[in-house]
């Protein structure tokens, strides 16, 4: 057995004290499996072609969340990632119950712009998939009247970031 592609060749510094948690907003676009993309030797995406239209869902600070979660089995010598999206988005209307069913029913392709401006491509070789959503009235004054979602891509790899300049370039984001 060859492990010549899983020497391990760097590790991770501590880095600078100005990092930020939570997101800004996801862009999201219907999944179609024939999307284009050029990664550099480091792993950035800097051209993503033959989308569909992204659309912006914005973000009140400390409410949206992404996460991954590595899966490893060292039985069966398998990885996996899960990439979550969760989001949550207040006052419920029409217009929303519209683009929550529309959600539900489409493959997605989602790009998570974090509270650093880094840009995590989510569901790149598989899509992504609503997995949980929850609308509520709520019960107290002070309870979110609004909808909470979450967003769930399965892939072989950690998210890839994407470049700005390939990201400002991509439909519905000028």
């Amino acid at each position: 057995m060859s492990v010549t592609n899983c020497i391990l060749n760097s590790g991770i510094s501590l880095g600078c004290k100005d990092n930020l948690g939570g997101i800004k907003e996801a862009y999201i676009a219907t999944f179609i499996g024939d999307e284009v993309y050029a990664i550099d030797a480091a792993g950035m995406i800097t051209s993503l072609t033959n989308t569909q239209t992204f659309y912006k869902f914005e973000q009140r600070n400390e409410q949206g969340e992404f996460t991954q979660q590595g899966n490893h089995s060292t039985e069966n010598g398998s990885n996996f990632w899960d990439q979550i999206v969760s989001l949550i988005f207040s006052k419920n209307s029409v217009d929303d119950r519209n683009v929550l069913k529309l959600l539900a029913q489409s493959a997605l392709l989602v790009i998570v712009r974090d509270q650093n401006n880094s840009l995590w491509v989510v569901g790149k070789e598989n899509g992504a998939d609503l997995t949980a959503s929850t609308v509520s009235a709520g019960k107290a004054y002070g309870d979110l009247n609004g909808t909470t979602i979450s967003i769930t891509g399965k892939e072989k790899y950690p998210a890839n970031l994407i470049d700005e300049a390939a990201f400002a370039v991509l439909p519905g984001i000028a």
